[in-house]
């Protein structure tokens, strides 16, 4: 317990000097060189690496029957855990296939591992579009930390590093496969064994968004229903 609570602190103080490291020491080329100019005061960063700022009740699929109070931290990938009582943060253990569930919007998320856009295979939470047993899709969810400067002179203000949400990635997983990435209605298509055809043709004729929740409910609901 004392490790984890070590972990969380030196995850906050790691975050904090990134965004204030961009900002106290930037390389500013002169000449053939390059030095470096130090800022009057370090900016904090704006924005933030949650989905939600506010710490919300839900429950996780191997404890039930505990409510624990929780908000996603999309920069770090983790869930943050708040202990009103000891005035406490840690950090929710990761565990494979353990499915974290809000219980006042009833958003899930899952600990999968997953195939990347450039097919690196990887584990970390994706939100659950849809749960079929027989074609799930993911979507995950980030925040960047985009890089503030210096002034290189006294005509220019320094601009702060910020914390940005990246567009949402989607992916599938059919049967036993590895959840995988798709961009397009094609690229989705073709993940579906045997059965591309079908699914282009199920896509087009309903209109089909492939990053809309609903819509990806249903292609995934026909999708298991042609396999």
């Amino acid at each position: 317990m004392k490790r984890l609570n070590l972990f969380c602190a030196a995850l906050f103080a790691a975050a904090s000097f990134t965004a204030n490291a961009q900002i106290n020491q930037t390389p500013v080329h002169s000449g053939g060189g390059q030095i470096y100019v130090q800022g009057e005061k370090a900016l904090p960063a704006t924005g933030s690496m949650f989905t939600s700022e506010q710490y919300m009740p839900a429950k996780t699929s191997n404890n039930n029957a505990t409510t624990l109070l929780l908000r996603y931290n999309a920069y770090s990938d983790l869930f943050e855990m708040s202990n009103p009582q000891e005035q406490s943060i840690k950090v929710l253990p990761k565990q494979k296939d353990v499915v974290v569930t809000f219980k006042q919007n009833n958003e899930s998320y899952v600990y999968e591992t997953y195939k990347t856009e450039k097919g690196e295979t990887t584990t970390g939470y994706l939100n659950v579009i849809s749960d079929n047993p027989k074609v799930k899709i993911y979507k995950r969810e980030r925040v960047y930390l985009q890089q503030g400067s210096v002034p290189a002179n006294s005509y220019q203000t320094a601009k702060a590093p910020a914390y940005k949400r990246a567009p949402d990635e989607y992916y599938v997983k059919v049967g036993d496969a590895e959840a995988t990435f798709f961009d397009d209605k094609k690229d989705y298509a073709k993940l579906i064994p045997g059965k591309s055809k079908e699914v282009l043709e199920f896509i087009k004729a309903n209109k089909i968004n492939v990053e809309n929740a609903t819509d990806l409910q249903k292609l995934a609901d026909y999708s298991a229903s042609v396999l």
